[in-house]
């Protein structure tokens, strides 16, 4: 899934009684244009009007022609909040944002809607709806809170865009950029075909899940790196769509949690148990994180297979927990699961104060992992 399938509990908003007004908060997105069999994307952002909003929940459904996959948008990365979502059938998905702690959210890009037009539809105009909005802030009072819907006005005869450069995600991180050997990605676009087959400079990649509008794969990790790399998708023995894109040696990024590139990380403490509010790790302990992206492997990794033992990354690892550097005692392929992935063993620091959501950093080679990766630690 591209976004989490668990909501938490919210009970601020189970007694909210919103009551007008003058100066509501608004939730809203300029129109886009598109047609049919086209990608766009459209920004959901958010106005506080000089409110401290802490906590936000709304539903976003939208008309048959459409299939829509959101992703964390910039203002909310920045943010100390997490998102949230369950599916609402059948077309939408309910939207929890909250966090912990006294924090409030920024005016700004909340999330990106990638909506696909149906191939068949007509001239006209679709919409994406924001309803049931809800909002509090830090103490849990009621903030009103205005949606305005996401127009799509679908022209005739316009030129379909199967792929975009934005809809190649890495999948851990939900952020664009430049894809790496081995890189688990999720690629957001209209592929006209139930099985589509992915190709990188030829090469043929592992498909981990191909549905509606998605697909998540392996970059090969004999793709070479200096120069761009082509991405063609094929389906029913042709190609649907090609498309260069930038390569690095690296291109790290944690699994989180909610799966949407922020919040508590994909991380075992050292029992392996999972690491959370309820069950923090103890300073001094050593974590597994889980994440992509971090390149070649010693010994070489094979494209599609399960990790059958420990091979350790080309490049050097290292880890920052709540700002203080954390000894890392091993970097590479995660045995048991797909290759791909990677594990990193690291130690919490001794001297880290209690802090259930201490950021959560790793850097391999010249890259660093995007900010928003959090671990509990008591």
């Amino acid at each position: 899934m591209l976004v989490g399938s668990r909501a938490t509990p919210f009970a601020a908003v189970i007694l909210l009684a919103l009551t007008p007004g003058v100066y509501s908060a608004v939730l809203s997105a300029p129109d886009v244009v598109g047609a049919a069999g086209q990608v766009v994307i459209a920004s959901l952002s958010l106005s506080s009007e000089g409110q401290a909003i802490s906590g936000i929940q709304f539903d976003l459904v939208w008309d048959d022609v459409l299939d829509v996959k959101i992703v964390v948008g910039n203002r909310l990365r920045q943010s100390s909040r997490v998102l949230y979502s369950a599916p609402v059938p059948p077309r939408g998905v309910r939207c929890l944002i909250i966090g912990m702690g006294q924090g409030i959210l920024s005016d700004g890009e909340l999330l990106k809607a990638f909506a696909t037009v149906s191939g068949s539809s007509q001239p006209g105009t679709a919409q994406i709806r924001m309803t049931n909005a809800l909002a509090t802030d830090a103490g849990g009072h009621p903030i009103a809170v205005r949606a305005a819907p996401v127009n799509i006005r679908i022209q005739r005869g316009g030129t379909a865009v199967l792929l975009l450069t934005q809809g190649v995600l890495n999948a851990a991180s939900l952020l664009p950029g430049a894809i790496s050997p081995g890189t688990i990605i999720t690629l957001l676009g209209y592929f006209q075909s139930p099985a589509p087959v992915l190709l990188f400079n030829g090469i043929q990649a592992p498909i981990l899940y191909a549905g509606p509008g998605q697909v998540n794969a392996i970059v090969p990790f004999a793709l070479g790196v200096g120069s761009p790399a082509t991405l063609e998708v094929r389906g029913d023995g042709r190609t649907l769509g090609s498309l260069p894109l930038p390569t690095a040696a690296v291109t790290p990024a944690v699994f989180t949690q909610a799966v949407t590139g922020i919040g508590p990380g994909a991380i075992l403490n050292q029992d392996y148990s999972v690491n959370s509010f309820l069950n923090p790790a103890a300073a001094g302990s050593t974590v597994m994180v889980f994440g992509t992206g971090f390149g070649s492997l010693d010994p070489p990794a094979t494209d599609g297979q399960i990790a059958g033992s420990p091979a350790n990354t080309t490049l050097p690892v290292s880890a920052s927990v709540g700002g203080l550097p954390a000894q890392v005692d091993y970097a590479g392929a995660a045995p048991g699961l797909i290759a791909g992935v990677a594990q990193v063993n690291l130690r919490i620091p001794s001297g880290l104060a209690p802090n259930l959501a201490a950021p959560l950093s790793l850097t391999i080679g010249p890259s660093t992992t995007p900010v928003g990766v959090t671990v509990s630690i008591r």
